[in-house]
This record gives structure tokens, C-alpha cells and sequence, in this order.
């Protein structure tokens, strides 16, 4: 499918919502009452009633950014950030500063676990997502250790409202040549719903303005099948997932280094598969409101392959590493919801969580020293076993002290236990901590919600961290450490929401103080003994996290004109602390956001219509490494996207979307973190319900 052709049609849509004159429209009374969320307490509530900051993001939004991930949709949600470590087919989100590791990703609640340095990849596929709700700040009451920055909650689409519903679709990425497919057959009958969706996509080397990116092309295939029951007072479902990514990734020549002489490293398997069970009962008693249990197997299987030639002064040393490893976990989540005393909702609940990690890393190669001189064979084999245990039970009141004022107060319980069998040798630690969380919410001024929250966050180290350490590099092994200390932080917001229907505000200012960061630095004899060996790096705690900002998220419907000016705009100070050091170099802008228009459209023949122009930017990034200091220069780019939907009848729609990003082809990286954006790119979806 040619550029030209996309442009052609990008151009036909717009032109096509551009002709309103010609048409009647309809409008729809704006809502006043924010979309029911329920991530952020663990129950139904109005985003007008959370204590949280709360972003939501509905399918309709997933649908028309034709993203290749997820993450693509949240990247405009203010205080979150992409990171794909030059991986363009695994990318990750940065919450409020904190990396992706200290942020937990659940799938209807379900954790995805990842014990790499990195933090769990979003290997769903978008046309299985329902909506996705991001709670920013400290999530561990509710959900768990890893959610110093915030929970990321990916609700999947489930039955459908008649007894079948068929859709099929494509869409075409021409910054990749990328092509994907996705089809589902899902349905009601009775009291039974089902769905079952299967996705493919393969994208190739990204083109930016200043070129290619050789070995940036990715591909990814999903299977899911889902059936529930819903009677009177009882829900049961059962849900099955298989998701397969490959990746290659990319190496920029100018940071190999004078004595790299090849680098090369393949991700050849980052495979998901999930089956999870879920039972609800509801309107129990008088004084039991609801009861919740779920429980799920995971298996996470990933292969990391490296090749390279290093030529330090007066050797030459080539390998080739391969690293297998299998993430089981076993999860069950249980939750109860009292109402023992009028205006008062208790919520108990508990969680045991079980991974259980198996890693093999092998490394051949050879060692020549002095040129010409003698050639040794390197041979190396490891073998790691892994459990991490965590069991943890929360408790959480939430008291309506009258109609516009509301006081929710919680703590939670960890008792964690690691164990290793392998090249570290056979340990055994455990960790006990609590953590609490207070909030209020006032809505005693119409349209308006004031909320304030202060909470603490707890991140247990993983098991790479804490015993098994991180793959062969070119930099050597990073060894795990037994005695880390867990990452803690504790978070203070306030925040205000205002919906008057055609204007809508939320706003909040937050500051974060993290302690206990885990990091690598060197292998020092006199400070870490017998721990890790020379030339090689060791897992420590050694840094602080003092982050502090705004965000806005605002948007004003005029009516008649069916026109939304809207802003997404974060402003953030993130500072380092490590000894007498202190530093704001953190890949952090200062301002960054998105700001645009859009115009809808409805028209008699049953045509619904979008346009959408619109800017993201950010000031520059910096970020202080071992080799100085990494800059890349902020940016602007302009968008435009359109889309149109058209129902046939009540059972055929066709939708098509279209967009063209980066029109001025500018060369720029969003963040250090991240690859260079693509060029000039044309976009397009289609697909059709029957």
C-alpha cells in the first residue's frame, strides 16, 4: 500500500468532515458526570468522586491513534512518558518520572509480572482492550508492591450486546511498512456472554528523517478467548491469553564505543501465556456488599541473544550469548466489601503472589591476547532458580462523613521470601513492611471536586536484582545482591475536578519522595568483597528520587460548532540524589503535553465524523550517565488525524481512521530513552462489525 494512496485517502476523510454545510448535525448533550473507574479503590466510583489522580482512556480514543501499542495511546495522558530502550517492539511507560520497573501493569486486575531491570512490556494487543485506566502515585495499598509511580489497570473487551458480533480490520503504518490484522466473534445469549479475537502485526526497520534505523522491526501475533455467566447475584468467567513478540534491537553506532569492533542483539521470543478464573458475588447480605476472587497462571518465556567483538588495548574478545529464562506466577486475589455501619464501605482483601523464575545463560567465544597471540576458548553455562513469595492483606474504610465530603484511609501488610539456587550460591532473605495511604474528596461546590491524598509506596527488589543478576554483556555480568533493601517512597497530591459539562478541568499538583533506588555501579574488592568479581558491575541502593509537578488535562466543547479545544500539559522537576551528588539531569523536560482541536460530526445518512489537528511537544531532555551527560533538544511536532464511522443498519458498521503525524518529517527523539521518532508518517485503519 503506497504512501500516496494513504495521503489520498487521509486527505479524502478530512475534506469529507470538512463539508458540514451540506449536512445537518445532530449533537449530543455533554455528560456531566465523569466515566465510572474502578483501579483507583478497588470499586465502582465516579472519577468525581476519587481521592486519586485518575486518567481514563476509552476504546474509541485506542482506536483512532492506530498504535501499534498501548502504550502509544497513553503517551498524551499527562505525568506518563514512553521508554523503549532502543526496543521498538517493547515499549514501557514512565510514570510521573519513576521507571517503568516501579510502576504496576495489571490486565483486569491481574499483575503482569517482570523481574527484568526494565519493568514489565504491554504484550496485549490494543484490539483486545476495552479502556485503560492509569492511577498515578503510589498504588501499593490496593495493588501490590511495584507501584511507586502508579498502576496501570488494561480493562479487555468481553461479550458483546446481541448474540453475535463479528469484526474484522486492518491498518497500515507507513513509518514501518507496518501491516496489522485483528478479527473477534464475541456475543450475549442468555446469560452467558463469550468473545474470542485473534491480532497479527509485523513491522519493519523505522524510517526517520535522517534515515533508517536498521534493526528496529518487530512483529507480534494474539490469541484470546473469554466466556462468563452473570446471573442475579453471581458472576463467573474464565479467560485465556496468548501473546507472541519478537524484536530486534537497534544499536546506534556512535554510542558502541572506540573498542567495539560488532555489536549485534536479537530478542527472538517475549512470549505471554495466561489462563485466569473470576467470581463475583454481589448484594450478598445487609452487611456484605460484594465478594471478589480471581485467581491466575502466567508464564512469561523470553530468549536474549548477543553478539559482539570487543579489542581492548592488546586482546580481542568475541562472544556469543544466548539467555532462556521462564516466568511462572501463580496469583490469587481475594476482596470483601462491608457495609457493617451506614455511610461506611470496609473493604478487606488479600493477594498471594508466586513467581517462580528459571534462567540458563550460555557464553563461547574466544580470548586472544597480544596480535598476533595465543586463542583462548571461552565456554560458559549458568543455571539460576528463582522463587519470589508474596503474600500481603489490606484493609480500607471509606466513610461519607456527609453528602459532599468523603475520607478513605488504608494500610496494607507484606511478608516477601526469595529464594535462589544457583550460580550465587543457595539464598534464602525475607521482608515484612506496611504501607498506608490517606485520602478526602469534597464535592460540595456544583460541578466541582476537590481531592487530597498522601500515600506510601513500597518496591521489593526483584529477583535479577536480589540474586540472579542480569544477562552477559559487553560491560560483564551485573550481579545480584542479597542485601539490597526494598525501594520506598511516599507521595502527597491535591487535586481539583470541574464538570460542567462543556468545559472539563482536573488538575493536581503532586511531590514524591523515593528512597532506596537500585542501581549498578562498579565491582569495588574493598566494598563488596567476595560478591561479584573484577570488571564486572553489582547491583546496590544508592540513589534518592525528589520529583515534583502539575498536571492539566482540560477541554471546552462549543456546542453549536461541535469544536473541543483540549490540553494535555505536564510540567516536572525530577532530582537525583546519590551522596553529596544532586543532579536534575534525569531525562526529565520540564514542560511537555499535547494541545489540540477537534471537530465532530453527525450527519443524517448515518455518518459520524472526526478531525483532530494537534501538537505534542516537549522541552529538552538530559541525563547524567557514567560518560557524561546525554542531551536531546526539545521539540514540536504537527499532527492531523480523522476517522468516520457508518452504521448500516443496527448490526453492520464500518469504521475507517486516518492520520499523518509528524507532517513537517521533523528528526527528533522523544526522550533519551527512546529510539528517534519516525518521519513523516501516514496511518490508517478499517474495520467492519456485523
Amino acid at each position: 500500500m503506497s504512501k500516496g494512496f494513504v495521503s489520498g485517502l487521509m486527505t479524502g476523510i478530512c475534506y469529507l468532515a470538512l463539508q458540514s454545510g451540506a449536512y445537518s448535525q445532530e449533537q449530543t448533550e455533554p455528560q456531566e458526570l465523569g466515566p465510572i473507574v474502578v483501579t483507583a479503590s478497588r470499586s465502582e466510583q465516579s472519577l468525581d468522586e476519587v481521592t486519586r489522580s485518575v486518567a481514563v482512556v476509552e476504546s474509541e480514543q485506542i482506536e483512532r491513534s492506530v498504535a501499534d501499542s498501548v502504550t502509544e495511546v497513553l503517551r498524551d495522558v499527562p505525568g506518563i512518558k514512553i521508554i523503549d530502550s532502543k526496543v521498538a517492539g517493547m515499549k514501557r511507560i514512565s510514570i510521573r518520572g519513576e521507571e517503568s520497573s516501579r510502576n504496576v501493569v495489571l490486565v483486569d486486575g491481574q499483575e503482569i509480572s517482570d523481574h527484568t531491570s526494565y519493568g514489565a512490556v504491554f504484550l496485549i494487543s490494543p484490539s483486545d482492550i476495552e479502556r485503560v485506566e492509569v492511577v498515578k502515585g503510589p498504588g501499593s495499598v490496593l495493588h501490590g508492591s511495584k507501584a511507586i509511580g502508579g498502576v496501570v489497570n488494561i480493562i479487555t473487551k468481553k461479550g458483546a450486546d446481541r448474540a453475535v458480533q463479528v469484526e474484522v480490520g486492518t491498518a497500515f503504518d507507513s513509518s514501518t511498512d507496518g501491516i496489522t490484522g485483528f478479527s473477534s466473534a464475541a456475543g450475549t445469549v442468555d446469560q452467558w456472554d463469550y468473545r474470542f479475537s485473534a491480532s497479527k502485526s509485523k513491522h519493519g526497520d523505522r524510517e526517520t528523517a535522517d534515515g533508517t534505523l536498521e534493526g528496529s522491526a518487530f512483529e507480534n501475533q494474539s490469541v484470546t478467548a473469554y466466556v462468563g455467566y452473570t446471573g442475579e447475584q453471581h458472576k463467573f468467567s474464565i479467560k485465556a491469553e496468548r501473546f507472541e513478540q519478537e524484536s530486534e534491537v537497534y544499536t546506534d553506532p556512535a554510542s558502541i564505543g572506540s573498542t567495539m569492533r560488532h555489536f549485534d542483539m536479537d530478542l527472538p521470543k517475549r512470549d505471554r501465556s495466561k489462563v485466569g478464573l473470576f467470581y463475583d458475588f454481589t448484594d450478598v447480605n445487609e452487611s456484605i456488599a460484594k465478594i471478589q476472587l480471581d485467581g491466575y497462571v502466567q508464564q512469561i518465556d523470553r530468549v536474549a541473544l548477543v553478539d559482539y567483538e570487543l579489542a581492548p588495548s592488546g586482546a580481542v574478545m568475541k562472544r556469543k550469548n544466548k539467555t532462556e529464562s521462564k516466568l511462572l506466577t501463580f496469583g490469587l486475589n481475594g476482596q470483601i466489601d462491608l457495609t457493617l455501619f451506614d455511610n461506611v464501605l470496609t473493604s478487606i482483601g488479600f493477594q498471594a503472589v508466586q513467581d517462580q523464575l528459571d534462567k540458563d545463560s550460555f557464553s563461547t567465544g574466544t580470548n586472544t591476547f597480544g596480535i598476533p597471540g595465543p586463542v583462548f576458548p571461552v565456554n560458559i553455562t549458568e543455571r539460576d532458580e528463582a522463587k519470589l513469595t508474596t503474600l500481603s492483606a489490606f484493609l480500607q474504610n471509606e466513610w461519607d462523613l456527609n453528602d459532599d465530603l468523603t475520607l478513605t484511609a488504608g494500610g496494607r501488610y507484606y511478608f516477601v521470601t526469595s529464594e535462589n539456587k544457583g550460580t550465587a550460591g543457595d539464598r534464602d532473605e525475607s521482608d515484612q513492611a506496611f504501607v498506608g495511604a490517606l485520602g478526602v474528596n469534597y464535592t460540595g461546590f456544583e460541578n466541582f471536586a476537590l481531592r487530597a491524598h498522601v500515600s506510601q509506596g513500597y518496591v521489593y527488589p526483584t529477583l535479577l536484582q536480589s540474586t540472579l543478576g542480569s544477562v552477559f554483556s559487553p560491560a560483564g555480568k551485573i550481579y545480584g545482591n542479597a542485601d539490597l533493601d526494598p525501594e520506598t517512597s511516599v507521595t502527597a497530591e491535591i487535586g481539583a475536578r470541574y464538570d460542567g459539562g462543556n468545559l472539563i478541568v482536573d488538575a493536581s499538583a503532586f511531590y514524591t519522595d523515593a528512597k532506596d533506588y537500585i542501581t549498578s555501579v562498579n565491582c569495588d574488592a574493598a566494598v563488596h568483597g567476595s560478591k561479584c568479581t573484577a570488571n564486572s558491575d553489582i547491583y546496590v541502593n544508592i540513589d534518592a528520587a525528589k520529583t515534583w509537578g502539575l498536571e492539566l488535562a482540560a477541554s471546552y466543547q462549543f456546542a453549536e460548532l461541535a469544536v473541543t479545544p483540549y490540553a494535555n500539559i505536564t510540567l516536572m522537576r525530577r532530582q537525583f540524589s546519590s551522596g553529596a551528588t544532586n543532579t536534575f539531569d534525569t531525562d526529565t523536560p520540564l514542560v511537555s503535553g499535547r494541545l489540540g482541536v477537534m471537530k465532530s460530526w453527525a450527519f443524517d445518512n448515518g455518518v459520524e465524523a472526526y478531525a483532530d489537528l494537534y501538537s505534542r511537544f516537549s522541552s529538552e531532555h538530559r541525563q547524567k550517565s557514567s560518560s557524561g551527560i546525554d542531551e536531546e533538544d526539545g521539540f514540536a511536532t504537527l499532527n492531523l488525524a480523522g476517522g468516520f464511522s457508518y452504521d448500516f443498519d443496527e448490526k453492520r458498521t464500518l469504521k475507517m481512521q486516518a492520520a499523518v503525524e509528524n507532517i513537517f518529517d521533523q528528526d527528533y527523539k522523544p526522550s533519551v530513552e527512546e529510539l528517534t521518532a519516525p518521519g513523516r508518517a501516514f496511518k490508517l485503519s478499517a474495520s467492519v462489525i456485523f
